[in-house]
């Protein structure tokens, strides 16, 4: 941790067992949440250097940590394309979306400044938005040629921004397909009636019948996308929910094999072979990574030999 305005460094924070890929301070500046290599999640105090809690629910390396609602919630994503939400009041799993984006690790979440919806984008050149209340997929949006890097919303929270290594693009939040009834405003010490409302949306405990239930580990529930922002908003046909349904790992029906029928052999190749581009791709970037650390390995064993080199005795005539 380092003070901006000093340009000095404050302190460090040791826990971790490998290397670390996300770190996140909170708005209160009390709080500080990171994850790594080690798929965990981990929460430290700022003042007191010293960490308040570890989250094991990942089981794939950490790729972003952000806090959300203030201080309340913490939001993760992992390479095996999860996305986990946690209570930091009660340090309790509120809701994971398993295989968010198909086998696609994700590479950054940004949370609505409401604090209702989560944006997430990934190696499989997708955006995609998450209605936390309802618990699952709202809308899937397609227009990036590369995979995307980054995203982020604005502080409307009507705009959003996402990138790739070439581009940037510049969206607007589609409508809800139709209004609902915001919960009562519930009583909770340090978060405004919309927060707390929000919060509340995310206990499983507290949801009513009509709501959907957190979207299971074995697959993120699949959702429609009905509206159409700035730039490409596109819906996914019946191949792509097919190919969605198989990530998953969900049992895929006749009819929707029949759906398959309907499409275009060509169509079916050039989807087939953009998801083989795409993990190349990420293959692509594990094997520079492992080729940098050989090579810092490497210059580490000749700079270690050479100083053993140098303190080694001199022989004697």
């Amino acid at each position: 941790l380092s003070s901006l305005p000093g340009r000095r460094f404050v302190a460090s924070y040791l826990g971790h067992s490998n290397w670390l890929r996300a770190a996140s301070l909170s708005p209160s500046a009390s709080r500080i949440v990171s994850g790594g290599d080690d798929q965990t999640v981990r929460l430290w105090d700022v003042e007191k250097k010293s960490c308040l809690q570890t989250f094991y629910d990942s089981a794939s390396s950490i790729t972003c940590t952000k806090f959300g609602l203030g201080d309340s919630i913490i939001v993760a994503s992992s390479w095996d394309s999860s996305i986990n939400i946690w209570d930091v009041r009660s340090f309790q799993l509120r809701q994971h979306y398993g295989r968010a984006h198909g086998p696609s690790p994700i590479t950054q979440v940004a949370l609505h400044p409401r604090g209702d919806l989560i944006l997430s984008c990934a190696a499989d050149r997708q955006l995609r938005l998450w209605d936390l209340r309802a618990g699952k997929l709202r809308n899937s949006i397609l227009g990036h040629d590369r995979p995307i890097h980054s995203c982020s919303w604005d502080e409307s929270g009507e705009h959003f921004l996402s990138c790739d290594s070439e581009v940037v693009f510049y969206w607007s939040l589609p409508a809800e397909e139709s209004p609902t009834l915001e919960d009562p405003p519930v009583a909770d010490a340090g978060l405004n009636a919309s927060d707390a409302a929000t919060l509340k949306a995310l206990d499983p405990a507290t949801r009513g019948q009509e709501t959907p239930s957190t979207v299971p580990r074995d697959g993120a529930a699949p959702g429609a996308c009905d509206e159409t922002p700035e730039k490409t908003l596109q819906k996914p046909g019946s191949l792509q929910k097919l190919l969605e349904a198989a990530w998953a790992g969900e049992q895929v029906l006749q009819s929707k094999v029949s759906d398959l029928q309907e499409q275009n052999l060509p169509e079916a190749a050039a989807l087939m072979l953009e998801k083989m581009v795409t993990e190349m791709d990420v293959l692509t970037h594990l094997l520079e990574s492992i080729e940098q650390r050989l090579a810092a390995s490497e210059a580490s064993t000749a700079e270690l030999r050479q100083l053993l080199a140098r303190q080694a005795p001199a022989p004697e005539p």
